[in-house]
């Protein structure tokens, strides 16, 4: 019986202890490092790229710093590592990275092999097209020519859609690559070229020589989901990816920016605010992190807005529109968790 005791002990203490590691692994693994390590595209404007210094900037790699301001208290402390598509989730899997903040779309199969945490863009496809033919509807894309990569891609399904919905038929001209498709349709080839749109607005900033001359179109046909990702079998580091994303949603709803976060902290009377922030304690017990660092998010990344605008929107090349990547109150589906 004595024995029986003792191994049954053992075995619920090397449970809880073994729970208690993987629930902390990831993030314990971060603090030793020193770093978050996010994967990242291999070079999209406005979404993740390096500069002439080598310095990553864009809206994925924003969302990636906020995980790194929450964890480490400083948004810097984010390295990235640019993954092709293919390479993206099996980089999860084995550990390479900590965080996916790379254009990835939220679906049945990829969830599970990794886990989806939270849509932090919500794309669809676009045509991109000269101003000159006046494209303001599906109708008026009739008989016109349209640049694509071929091989059955969301974009061709996209374009199926657009016919039969709206009865209209166009040439579609098909390319081994959205690369070649995209200097097709610089070079005079077809008269529109079809892709994502936050990846058609980042090529008509930095790659047309004239941006002004060529239009969005946006056709509704398709929505994607785009989303921030985590290894399976860490709870703890689902939330604080979770909630480091969530901090930016929040701030925004409530008001809060990087410039004014101080004197709220300061002032504020609101007590889901003050616990937020950190100017009343306990935020930071649940995930395992500092009372300060929804604050931290927010003052050295800012809230969703700006980082949307800087990266994305009127504060950036691209001039793309929010669309559904705004909150309920201004059309869009974007909304914040509470800090409750």
């Amino acid at each position: 019986m004595k024995r029986t005791i003792l191994f049954a002990a053992a075995v619920a203490t090397a449970a809880l202890t073994s729970g208690t590691a993987q629930a902390q692994s990831i993030a314990d693994k971060v603090r030793e490092r020193g770093y978050v390590s996010c994967g990242a595209s291999q070079g999209v404007p406005g979404l993740s790229r390096p500069d002439d210094q080598g310095v990553w900037t864009g809206f994925d790699v924003d969302n990636c710093r906020a995980v790194a301001a929450a964890v480490m208290g400083d948004s810097k402390k984010a390295q990235f590592v640019p993954l092709n598509a293919a390479q993206r989730l099996p980089a999860l899997q084995t550990g390479e990275i900590d965080v996916l903040s790379r254009t990835t779309t939220w679906t049945y199969t990829r969830d599970s092999a990794v886990r989806f945490v939270a849509i932090n863009l919500v794309d669809g496809d676009a045509i991109m097209i000269r101003k000159a033919l006046n494209v303001e509807t599906a109708a008026d894309l009739d008989g016109l020519t349209i640049c694509l990569q071929g091989g059955g891609s969301l974009v061709e399904n996209a374009l199926d859609l657009i016919e039969q919905n709206n009865a209209v038929q166009v040439e579609r001209v098909y390319f081994d690559s959205t690369i070649l498709a995209r200097d097709a349709y610089f070079g005079g080839r077809c008269d529109g070229y079809m892709s994502d749109g936050f990846a058609i607005a980042g090529q008509r900033a930095s790659v047309a020589s004239s941006p002004d001359e060529h239009a969005i179109f946006y056709s509704g046909a398709t929505t994607e989901p785009l989303a921030l990702a985590v290894p399976r079998g860490d709870d703890r580091w689902f939330d604080i990816v979770r909630y480091a994303f969530n901090a930016m949603v929040w701030a925004e709803d409530r008001g809060i920016t990087s410039q004014n976060v101080d004197e709220i902290a300061a002032n504020t009377t609101d007590a889901e605010t003050r616990k937020a922030l950190g100017a009343e304690p306990g935020i930071g017990e649940p995930l395992g992190l500092d009372d300060k660092w929804v604050y931290n998010v927010i003052k050295q990344v800012g809230n969703y807005g700006e980082v949307f605008s800087r990266n994305l929107g009127e504060g950036s090349p691209l001039k793309a529109e929010r669309r559904l990547n705004a909150l309920p109150s201004d059309g869009g589906i974007l909304f914040p968790i509470a800090f409750k």
